[in-house]
């Protein structure tokens, strides 16, 4: 209806100047038909012709990034057909989160009777995330500015921005009881099945390992004590928690990401076992295992996870340790360092859960309550590293108590 009604007045304008210039004669009056005629026949065949049978491709320079790295973009529009162009405006369709990133993804070229356009722009600083880059739009019109005729080039890529991973050469903890003959079997310590001792039954304690004897003589469940049995097998729990990030910037969040996927490498990376707990608006369990795919299962989920959850921390860790194997590692990444974290990490010692803390701290100040948690922890042989920035990871994770440098 719209170019049906543009038609009808053009028609209407060029009679009514007919008209007038059969009745008023004289230059003027035929001057101004035959001004409006062609201005009517230019305005029918931009409407017809003008970016007709276009086509554009478009390459990225990589659809799988880094945090932190660029991406390139490049658009080639190609135009069939004789018809001039006064101008053209060619787009992306972008996510909103990378239109802060883009210098500029959208330019205006006057192209006359030149059949091929190249656009290129770059997307700096790429943000971790999954994002699709859609439709390209091209906008093109007369020389008046009297019409506007877009065309649509329907496409999807999709790119996905991993977080950073940051080398570590040497993470004190893992090393700590490795034996070396054992290597093969990820183990750092010898596995033993022998009965050294009962303790109070503790909520999770499988019924195998309730001694009943114990029970029936003091008269409330007892649970049986096996040697130590620690193995170099890592559970990662990453603390989502939305309530516990209120307040602080994005980035703080992107640390604790980063410490996640650069720890899990480095476990993978020598063949020790891995998984992920993280507890969101989406809940995901990825279990232990030590191949290189797993790797890649880990590192996907981490590139679009946001701190969305709304459940506590803790019950994410104390629903999920039930099903660890014997003799894993527990290790925790938040930002909140409360009494009840300090008081669940003992729950987990108590059952001879060994728990490994990553305080991510950001850009705010470590307070003396926070060192006297700390202290509570180190009294339980529980190691804390206190990460102020991703720079902090590999330096925090050498020695044995990397509070002791920030206190």
């Amino acid at each position: 209806m719209k170019r049906f009604g543009r038609i009808m007045l053009w028609a209407a304008l060029v009679l009514v100047a007919f008209s007038y210039g059969n009745f008023q004669g004289g230059f003027a009056a035929w001057f101004l038909f035959y001004a409006t005629f062609l201005i009517a026949l230019y305005e029918w065949l931009t409407e017809r012709y003008a970016l007709r049978s276009s086509t554009s491709t478009r390459r990225l320079s990589s659809h799988r990034l880094t945090a932190g790295q660029t991406l390139e973009v490049d658009v080639l529009v190609e135009v069939q057909g004789k018809f001039p162009l006064p101008w053209v405006v060619v787009e992306d369709s972008l996510p909103t989160r990378l239109l802060l990133q883009s210098g500029s993804n959208r330019e205006l070229h006057f192209p006359g009777f030149d059949r091929k356009l190249r656009v290129t722009y770059h997307l700096q600083n790429m943000p971790r995330g999954k994002y699709t880059i859609g439709d390209t739009h091209l906008v093109t019109g007369d020389v008046f500015g009297l019409y506007r005729k877009e065309a649509v080039h329907r496409r999807s890529d999709e790119v996905t921005v991993y977080p950073r991973v940051m080398p570590i050469k040497y993470w004190h903890s893992v090393h700590k009881f490795n034996t070396g003959n054992s290597y093969a079997q990820n183990r750092m310590t010898e596995d033993s099945a022998n009965v050294i001792g009962v303790r109070d039954y503790a909520p999770g304690d499988r019924l195998s390992r309730i001694h009943w004897r114990a029970s029936a003589r003091t008269g409330s469940l007892k649970t049986k004590e096996f040697e130590l049995h620690v193995t170099n097998d890592m559970m990662f729990f990453l603390n989502r928690t939305a309530r516990d990030y209120m307040g602080a910037s994005q980035q703080l969040f992107e640390l604790a990401v980063t410490t996640c996927a650069s720890l899990s490498k480095y476990a993978l990376q020598r063949k020790f076992s891995a998984g992920l707990v993280s507890y969101g608006r989406d809940r995901m369990t990825i279990p232990q295992s030590r191949n290189e795919e797993h790797y890649f299962r880990i590192i996907e989920h981490l590139a679009v996870v946001q701190p969305d959850g709304d459940s506590e921390f803790r019950d994410a860790i104390l629903r999920e340790v039930n099903y660890l194997q014997r003799g894993s590692t527990v290790v925790l990444v938040t930002p909140v360092l409360d009494d009840e974290i300090v008081k669940l990490i003992g729950f987990l010692e108590y059952r001879k859960v060994k728990a490994e803390l990553f305080y991510v701290v950001g850009g705010r100040t470590v307070d003396e309550t926070d060192h006297a948690r700390i202290g509570k922890l180190s009294t339980l042989g529980v190691h804390t590293y206190l990460l102020h920035e991703e720079n902090d990871l590999e330096d925090a994770v050498r020695g044995p108590a990397a509070y002791a440098s920030n206190s």
